[in-house]
């Protein structure tokens, strides 16, 4: 049972996630403020080492992000684009999501052929008992687990993207981060939907928004009602588009990726507005060093898993 216990936080609540994340317009990228330098250090650098960068010195940032910059130069101009700048966010982003997968995969591969069946995932999350009876229904007073079997099953073939009923790692990451692959996106919105439509009148209500929010007790804010007031009008104001009072699946879409435009890049456009000195559009060595503090400071969290061996 502690096997679906993981899964489920793994990957049963990414829709609650996303939603929480997309409210502040970060997506699956980086949790918080992102006109934050916190939020600007993740998306740039990644997730592994922010307590380590934490702790550098002024000089010690500059240096290292100095050993960087020959990385996002990808055509060698001294310059830096905004494509380039988009490449890298989204390296440091694929970095994680693949680590998440290979775990994952690792985990479900039951005969070590280098893909994952449908059987050796519902077997190793679910228990061999599920594997030739998934729609069976439970006995008195057990667990009903047909229907998060039935949305794994929807995302399963969802994320098999070439319909060998097999799942390899790369099909694996789509698998758990839905919202990052183009062919697994629309189920991903999909399920935000089902998930926060409460009464399933096909809307996100206002109502069903802000109890979402305070369903994670954990949250710092749940006992502030100003936050809950702020909250309720951000989603009037700028959620709900069209102030019918309710979030369709086409309000829902922008609410995810806003102006059609990923998060990734929306950071790349975000980093060089606050950086590039002479509006050229692109960053020059002396343009990215002078401004570290938007990049790395003293808060960085990790300056790319490619460049582990180099640093």
């Amino acid at each position: 049972m502690k096997t679906v216990v993981v899964l489920v936080l793994v990957v049963g609540t990414w829709c609650r996630s996303a939603i929480r994340q997309a409210a502040k317009e970060s997506d699956y990228m980086p949790q918080g403020d992102p006109n934050s330098v916190e939020y600007d250090h993740e998306a740039f650098l990644g997730h592994d080492k922010k307590e380590e960068f934490d702790k550098l010195s002024s000089g010690e940032a500059k240096e290292r992000l100095q050993r960087i910059i020959p990385y996002l130069d990808e055509d060698g101009n001294g310059r830096v684009s905004e494509e380039e700048l988009h490449d890298w966010i989204k390296k440091q982003l694929l970095a994680y999501i693949m680590d998440d997968a290979r775990i994952l995969h690792e985990g479900n591969d039951v005969n070590h052929d280098g893909f994952v069946s449908w059987k050796e995932y519902v077997a190793t999350t679910y228990g061999l008992g599920f594997v030739d009876d998934e729609q069976k229904a439970p006995e008195e007073g057990e667990f009903d687990y047909r229907e998060m079997i039935l949305r794994d099953y929807n995302k399963f073939i969802t994320a098999d993207a070439n319909g060998d009923q097999f799942l390899s790692v790369d099909e694996m990451g789509a698998f758990i981060h839905p919202e990052e692959f183009h062919h697994t996106k629309d189920l991903a919105i999909q399920e935000s939907m089902n998930d926060l439509d409460r009464n399933k009148d096909g809307y996100i209500s206002v109502d069903e928004y802000i109890s979402d929010l305070l369903a994670d007790e954990e949250d710092e804010h749940v006992n502030k009602p100003e936050w809950i007031e702020l909250e309720r009008k951000q989603f009037l104001s700028h959620r709900d588009i069209n102030g019918d009072g309710g979030v369709d699946i086409h309000e829902l879409r922008e609410w995810l990726h806003p102006n059609g435009v990923p998060p990734a890049l929306a950071e790349a456009k975000h980093l060089i507005s606050l950086s590039d000195k002479d509006k050229d559009g692109l960053l020059t060595s002396d343009e990215i060093v002078e401004n570290f503090r938007v990049f790395v400071g003293s808060q960085a969290t990790d300056y790319g898993r490619m460049l582990h061996n180099e640093l």
